[in-house]
């Protein structure tokens, strides 16, 4: 059973991600050097941006070596809280133990991104 503190302080990755630039899935996965849906990413870090337009919260990705935070479909929102909740997932990122592919689908006639876990 997670300890009180466990569960409530706030997780961090240890990663100051000040000048890291956001990035889409779509854009990733339709690069040259690091698309397609066989290229495994790290996840360094994940966390939740909490929306303040109104348009609901985000999950983000950390990926430390090419400086980025990529940002995830809305749908994973639950997903990314429930492995902050989780002390092994977040020792595991940490760990360097994760990483994801990314996968293009379609939704109301529009291509659509979203990713698969992997262990590394």
């Amino acid at each position: 059973m997670a300890t009180f503190a466990s569960k409530f302080n706030k997780v961090g990755f240890g990663i100051d991600t000040s000048n890291f630039e956001y990035i889409k899935l779509a854009d990733i996965f339709n690069s040259k050097d690091n698309g397609g849906n066989d290229v495994v990413h790290p996840i360094n870090g994940i966390f939740v941006h909490a929306s303040k337009n109104g348009l609901g919260d985000s999950p983000v990705i950390i990926d430390a070596d090419a400086k980025k935070l990529v940002n995830l479909p809305s749908h994973m929102t639950e997903t990314a809280r429930e492995i902050l909740a989780d002390s092994e997932a977040v020792e595991a990122i940490k760990n360097g133990k994760v990483g994801y592919t990314i996968y293009e689908y379609e939704s109301h006639g529009k291509k659509c991104y979203s990713i698969s876990f992997v262990d590394l």
